[in-house]
């Protein structure tokens, strides 16, 4: 079933966030519509071709500027580290800082292995970009020389499959928490999450804003300042009940500059003379981008993670799309979209479920 996209603002965001021109006069093997329809084939290549999703459970976390260096850092051991640079291991580094100034000194070293159990540091060659594999069975962590890049910001959303993992097998959640903590995003939308205090309390994060529809924003303290919060519903209400989109604006503390981050999840069912449906999500998307313009105007860098509950080509996503949005990521029903305007995508993952119900979506957002 065709559906009618406007074009011209799909394909021109899409062309932003892939570097690939659009052209309107091309093939469906392009995965470009012709007289301004699209297929669900030709949507779907539209989105491998914008989203770059890089299929991995874990990238890296910000970059620490040493002096003129800046580092990457996993959360784990790369599986391939690389080769040793030919100089002794060091010793006496119970902080990652004195392996920091070495390997800085040094041009043959390129990331280097800290186990501060042992005091330990190993020097390698190997060049890495952060979206490495990573061995969870050793006790250290890998870091990585990197561009430096103040404006770079690791948004991620995740549905936290709740009432299973959290309640009716606790220990699951064990799990959960500790899949929020190996992809370390700066900035983080929540779904099914009843209780954002554990969360807190469990993971290192804070809640930026309140709350709503069990669903919300949480951040890595020390990277992002909370400016203002809220949240509203969206009237699109399903037989679960109503639905909200919740907004903290941030301040990224590297460089001084503002965004704002926008979190939801849409309804998926109908029930209790309710009605859910992509026309009922379609609302939910339009009431939820007047509520983004009134808060952040547009001339603010905004970013959009949510459980939408929708295939990429319903109307309710492509009214994003439509109106100044891209799509960073995607996997099932959950996405991250951005204002093209505002950001560049410097790249993209998708995690593993550890007992969610669903996998996590993670984008490295440049500011221009």
């Amino acid at each position: 079933m065709a559906f009618v996209w406007g074009l011209p603002a799909l394909l021109c965001g899409m062309a932003v966030a892939t570097g690939v021109p659009a052209d309107p006069n091309a093939d469906s093997l392009t995965g470009v519509c012709s007289r301004g329809e699209c297929s669900k084939e030709q949507v779907l290549l539209q989105h491998a071709m914008s989203a770059r999703v890089t299929a991995v459970s874990q990238i890296s976390s910000e970059s620490e500027v040493l002096g003129e260096t800046c580092y990457g850092e996993f959360h784990e051991v790369v599986a391939d580290e690389g080769n040793d640079i030919g100089v002794p291991e060091i010793t006496g580094a119970q902080s990652d800082l004195h392996c920091k100034s070495v390997c800085s000194g040094n041009d043959r070293c390129n990331s280097f292995t800290h186990c501060p159990q042992w005091g330990t540091c190993f020097l390698k060659d190997r060049r890495l970009s952060g979206i490495e594999s990573t061995n969870a069975e050793q006790p250290c962590k890998t870091y990585y020389k990197k561009a430096c890049s103040s404006t770079a910001i690791k948004v991620a959303s995740y549905n936290l499959f709740w009432w299973n993992a959290f309640r009716q097998n606790s220990w699951k959640s064990n799990h959960v928490i500790a899949n929020i903590q190996s992809f370390n995003a700066d900035t983080l939308g929540l779904q099914e999450c009843d209780e954002p205090q554990q969360i807190a309390d469990r993971s290192g994060y804070s809640a930026a804003s309140k709350f709503d529809g069990a669903q919300g924003v949480v951040v890595k303290p020390g990277v992002v300042k909370v400016e203002q919060s809220g949240s509203r519903d969206i009237g699109a209400t399903g037989k679960w009940g109503p639905r909200y989109v919740t907004w903290a604006e941030l301040t990224h503390i590297a460089s001084g500059r503002r965004f704002w981050h926008f979190n939801t999840h849409w309804c998926v069912h109908s029930g209790n003379g309710r009605t859910c449906d992509s026309g009922t999500r379609h609302v939910g998307a339009k009431n939820m981008l007047n509520i983004i313009r009134e808060k952040a105007g547009t001339d603010s860098p905004v970013v959009i993670t949510g459980d939408f509950n929708a295939e990429m080509w319903e109307p309710g996503p492509n009214h994003f799309l439509q109106n100044g949005f891209s799509l960073a990521v995607n996997h099932w029903v959950d996405s991250i979209f951005f204002t093209t305007a505002h950001w560049n995508v410097k790249s993209t993952a998708i995690g593993e479920t550890a007992y969610s119900d669903h996998k996590p979506v993670i984008a490295m957002l440049e500011l221009k």
